[in-house]
């Protein structure tokens, strides 16, 4: 049963998303983010306290993810009203997994993490943006709401009083330096990564160009509990891409830095560069054809992830069928050789004869990106083994 469907706030819109674009832009009006693997929200704190969580097609997700709901509810009296905007992804002690937030969307909340984690953000060796230094508008009011004061600054939360009837204002970082690639150790769990924030209070926060909306939300971070995470904003977009290549991260999303909020992706002013996924599969079975082995069943943390050929050469496949497909393999007319690893035959996989191995093989592939049914987009065999 699919969650049910909430009509966004009409105040609020299609949630803003960045559009695909090949190479990251160049130019001084350009900030640069990490592309964090996790699903996209929205979470709306009301007066009284209650969190409202939507996803990007306005689905309501309260009941998927209670642990989040629970802490920003702990912290609404210390945030105020406010709809922050992020990216809710399941940390692995390592890095991000797709594939873990996928089971809890699958689930409807009863797999996966069961926590929220507390997270620093990576060092990618450039120094993050701290509110000076680069474009920041002609004016220190835009939109009738003023940045460091007026309307947005006695909105912004801070208050002493606030700090006291609050649940959490925030949490020391984790101790500890991070490993080689510039990643903190962290236990698994969820994090809410924050990008943006729409409104706060009685403002109305879309109008502001992007790099002072951003600026809101470090002045939050001291308040913001284990779980929350504001994510950095980089001006050296060329470092950064090096860094997600070396570490293999999802991508970059470029932000031109005096751009409103704007619906969905109407626009240019958000774009985001993919890296190729590298991924260690298991291959769990031959689909075979013709007699010969057509392409390799694939599986990720005992789920089916899909069906790689692309990079299979002649050799290969012969060498596959000789070893792994008996002659009679299909001799009594059935289609399935083996015991099948999965709790049932996965829908891309009837009317195929396939060939179920008695030990997994294991592989690496690359791909574009991990869908939302949880396999990987034009997957390619990159070789044989793991690949670290």
């Amino acid at each position: 049963m699919k969650a049910p469907k909430a009509a966004f706030p009409p105040e609020l819109g299609v949630p803003m998303a960045p559009v695909s674009a090949a190479k990251l832009p160049v130019g001084d009006n350009w900030g640069y983010q990490l592309k964090w693997d996790g699903v996209r929200l929205l979470a709306v704190i009301g007066k009284d306290g209650r969190v409202l969580l939507l996803s990007r097609q306005g689905l309501f997700k309260n009941e998927i993810y209670p642990e989040l709901t629970a802490l920003l509810e702990s912290c609404a009296l210390t945030l105020g009203p406010c709809v922050l905007d992020g990216e809710l992804i399941s940390w692995t002690g390592e890095r991000p997994s797709f594939q873990r937030v996928l089971l809890r969307e699958r689930t409807r909340g009863y797999g996966g993490s069961s926590v929220m984690t507390e997270l620093r953000h990576p060092d990618p060796g450039t120094a993050p943006w701290r509110g000076e230094g680069i474009f920041e508008g002609s004016s220190g009011e835009l939109g009738g709401v003023e940045l460091d004061g007026g309307e947005l600054g006695e909105t912004l939360p801070a208050s002493e009083e606030r700090r006291k009837k609050g649940a959490s204002t925030g949490s020391t970082p984790p101790s500890g330096l991070p490993n080689a690639d510039g990643i903190f150790s962290a236990p698994p769990g969820l994090v809410f990564v924050l990008f943006d924030i729409l409104r706060l209070g009685a403002a109305d926060l879309r109008p502001l160009p992007y790099v002072q909306r951003h600026k809101v939300l470090l002045k939050m971070g001291s308040l913001l509990p284990a779980g929350l995470l504001v994510t950095e904003l980089y001006v050296d977009g060329d470092a950064l891409w090096r860094w997600v290549k070396a570490v293999r991260w999802e991508g970059v999303v470029s932000k031109r830095l005096d751009s409103t909020y704007r619906e969905d992706k109407k626009h240019r002013d958000w774009l985001k560069t993919k890296t190729a996924l590298l991924v260690d599969v298991d291959i769990v079975g031959l689909k075979v054809r013709e007699g010969q082995t057509a392409s390799l069943i694939m599986s990720l943390d005992g789920d089916y992830f899909g069906s790689v050929s692309l990079g299979l050469t002649g050799e290969m496949r012969t060498l596959l069928t000789s070893r792994f497909v008996p002659e009679d393999a299909f001799a009594n007319g059935g289609s399935q050789y083996g015991e099948m690893p999965f709790a049932g035959l996965h829908p891309d996989l009837k009317g195929e004869r396939i060939v179920w191995l008695e030990q997994p093989i294991p592989c690496t592939v690359t791909g574009l990106e991990i869908t939302e049914a949880g396999q990987l987009r034009h997957p390619k065999l990159a070789g044989f083994g793991r690949k670290g």
